[in-house]
């Protein structure tokens, strides 16, 4: 009788358990200062617009690493990070050459709209100098945060993207205080987001924390003609056993 209740349980277990999704959080403080960031399960990329010499659009994108930069702040108009004293940065000193570094943040964005592509994008010259924090992620998930820093209305934005490079939805961070921090959300109803951007929305801000949905895979369900084999297989075999402790 124990061993044909634990064999029900072993299927009922097989059929029911749940897959729970874990938080992962990508903090700038666990990396020495100027090191390249990265974690299992995601790519981080320094996504910049430069001209490109062609006769076409001009412009196109740039691809290199993120970096832990630590800002070492103690006042100013830009506040110390909420958390430790780093950032995410395009370069291992804090700005890329040519792009603004205000103070102590300030890295990520363009001065104009934030980007609404991820794939195959047109680039023009209002687009040079953009730079954003991309985030590419191995198995897509349903929702990416980032703490960034907000002063004057300028907010920090995430936008994600599904594989196709279609656009799932957008945020702006919201904040207490201005100048301040606070996190912009982005989440949806399916593990569809591939592709992350994040940066200022109108100038460059500055990114502290980045937290996702580490989405676990399905776990192979069986079907009701498979669970009656199981049950069939199960059920002869205990009355095999039975029959000999019977003889014995």
């Amino acid at each position: 009788m124990r061993a044909r209740s634990a064999g029900l349980l072993l299927i009922v277990a097989l059929v029911s358990a749940p897959n729970f999704a874990a938080t992962i959080t990508i903090d700038p403080n666990n990396f020495y200062n100027g090191q390249v960031i990265s974690a299992p399960g995601v790519t981080l990329e320094t996504e910049t617009i430069v001209p490109d010499g062609t006769a076409s659009t001009g412009y196109a994108p740039t691809f290199g690493p993120v970096y832990s930069y630590d800002a070492s702040c103690t006042s100013g108009s830009f506040p110390c990070p909420v958390i430790g004293t780093k950032l995410f940065a395009p370069s291992p000193s804090g700005a890329l050459a040519g792009t603004p570094n205000y103070g102590n943040g300030g890295f990520w964005g363009n001065s104009g709209s934030m980007l609404s592509c991820s794939q195959n994008c047109v680039f023009y010259g209002d687009s040079s100098g953009a730079t954003f924090l991309r985030i590419n992620f191995a198995q897509p998930t349903d929702f990416v945060d980032a703490l960034g820093f907000s002063s004057g209305g300028d907010n920090t934005g995430i936008i994600a993207f599904d594989s196709a490079g279609d656009m799932l939805g957008s945020a702006f961070n919201s904040v207490g205080t201005n100048p301040g921090w606070g996190y912009a959300t982005v989440t949806t109803t399916t593990s569809d987001i591939s592709t992350v951007l994040i940066g200022g929305a109108n100038s460059y801000r500055a990114i502290n924390e980045i937290d996702y949905s580490a989405v676990p895979l399905r776990a192979p369900e069986i079907d009701t003609t498979s669970a009656a084999s199981g049950l069939t297989l199960l059920f002869g075999g205990l009355m095999v056993l039975r029959g000999r402790r019977s003889r014995i």
